[in-house]
Formats: C-alpha cells, sequence, structure tokens
C-alpha cells in the first residue's frame, strides 16, 4: 500500500512539473515576443502594416538613396515635359503637402516594367527605354 502512495505521489509531482514547466516556457516565449516587438523600430513595422510607404521607406525598399529615388522621377516626368507622353510605366507616386508617398504593390508593377524594358538612369536622366 505505502508502494502505491509513493507512486501516486510521484505521478502527482510530475504533472505538475510538466504542466508548470509549460506555464514557464510560454510566458518566456511570450515576454520575448512582446520584447521584440518594443526593440524593433517602429518605421520597420510600419513597411508591412501600411500600403501607402513614405519616400524614405520606399528608398530602403528599392535599395536606393533617397535622392537616386527623386532623380528616377525626375527623369521621367522631366521626358512628360520635353516629348509629350511617357511610354511605359512611371514610378507610381502620390503628393500630399510635401510628402510624396508610394504605394507598394505599383512599386512591385513598376520595378517589373522597368526591368522589362531595361532602363538606364542616370542622374536626372533616362538613358535608355
Amino acid at each position: 500500500m505505502k508502494n502505491q502512495y509513493t507512486i501516486l505521489g510521484a505521478a502527482l509531482i510530475l504533472g505538475l512539473s510538466l504542466v508548470g514547466g509549460s506555464y514557464v516556457i510560454s510566458h518566456e516565449l511570450a515576454i520575448g515576443h512582446e520584447l521584440n516587438m518594443q526593440t524593433q523600430p517602429q518605421t520597420d513595422r510600419q513597411d508591412t502594416d501600411h500600403s501607402l510607404m513614405t519616400l524614405e521607406q520606399t528608398a530602403r525598399f528599392l535599395r536606393l538613396s533617397e535622392d537616386q529615388v527623386k532623380n528616377i522621377m525626375k527623369a521621367e516626368n522631366a521626358i512628360l515635359r520635353n516629348d509629350g507622353p511617357f511610354e511605359g510605366a512611371k514610378l507610381p507616386y502620390l503628393k500630399v503637402d510635401n510628402e510624396f508617398l508610394f504605394n507598394k504593390q505599383q512599386v512591385l508593377l513598376w520595378i517589373q516594367a522597368a526591368s522589362q524594358e531595361n532602363r538606364v538612369y542616370m542622374g536626372e536622366k533616362l538613358i535608355s527605354k
């Protein structure tokens, strides 16, 4: 009889240890996830949360500098001013007050079009199309 109580006690302790350990591990994982979210830069979270990107986010997305993105915009707009209609896809943006905003999905389509046309941008000029 004494053996049965010992086995029952050991099983109870083992079960409680298993439940307690699972709780501690899940709690630690939750705290780690919260800390990761707090230490992650705000702009990185915004990149994935919104379909509109700022000039800085777009430049980072394209792996270019902000000046290079502006030069692409100027090159494409210069063709519109000088030669009339721009054939092909322009870098899509809208301007609100003094801030340029870019739709991420439209930028992806622009990348495909510009790549297929083998465009070459040099400064504020579109060399080949």
